[in-house]
């Protein structure tokens, strides 16, 4: 039964997902994401890491599928 549903809707929904987080990653104030760091160097941005990693995902993702 499952067999005879489309794919897409799945995939379009796991990348609006990837994509919604993030986005929603980068809505975190930078003083908040700094907040325990010893320095501020730009490498420890967290957010940045994430959207990275996320990217990697979506690419993977989009290879393997």
């Amino acid at each position: 039964m499952l067999e005879a549903l489309p794919v897409w809707p799945a995939y379009l929904f796991t990348v609006v997902l990837f994509l919604g987080l993030g986005a929603g990653s980068l809505l975190v104030p930078r003083e908040q994401v700094l907040e325990d760091a010893p320095d501020r160097s730009a490498w420890r941005d967290i957010r940045w890491w994430s959207v990275a990693l996320i990217g990697v995902q979506l690419a993977l993702y989009w290879v393997f599928s």
